[in-house]
């Protein structure tokens, strides 16, 4: 269960990390990782969840991943995914992905991967939510 200071630190460093690939314009592409190396951090993150590992940087991975989804910080167990497929036509590396978290129904969702080092992978609803968009 996320508590209050969970919560602002959640918020905090994804926002801290939208601020820093917000400034700057057309040098925001040396914020945007390879799609390979965006899905390789995408798969090492789920996967990670997966294992029980409790929500944190992943510092086992080279470059060092962030994950920001609000329901594995929160303790929702993830029981299966799979990466369906890049989404095209986004500025960042996005994915669509079939998950199943434990007694929930399977649903669709899409995350987008950036910077470069560390990575940084958000599920998108979470993206959003800490951009105000």
């Amino acid at each position: 269960m996320m508590n209050g200071h969970s919560v602002c630190r959640f918020g905090w460093g994804a926002a801290l990390v939208v601020m820093a690939l917000g400034c700057g314009g057309a040098s925001t592409a040396r914020y945007i990782p390879a799609s390979g190396s965006a899905r390789a951090a995408l798969q090492t993150a789920l996967t990670t969840w997966q294992s029980g590992t409790a929500h944190g940087p992943i510092t086992s991975s080279k470059p060092e991943i962030n994950v920001f989804d609000a329901r594995w910080q929160a303790g929702k167990k993830l029981e299966s995914f799979e990466i369906l497929e890049e989404v095209t036509g986004q500025e960042q590396p996005h994915f669509q992905v079939r998950l199943k978290l434990e007694g929930q129904p399977e649903e669709t969702a899409t995350y987008l991967v950036v910077g470069i080092d560390p990575l940084h992978v958000f599920r998108d609803a979470d993206y959003k939510k800490a951009t105000g968009l």
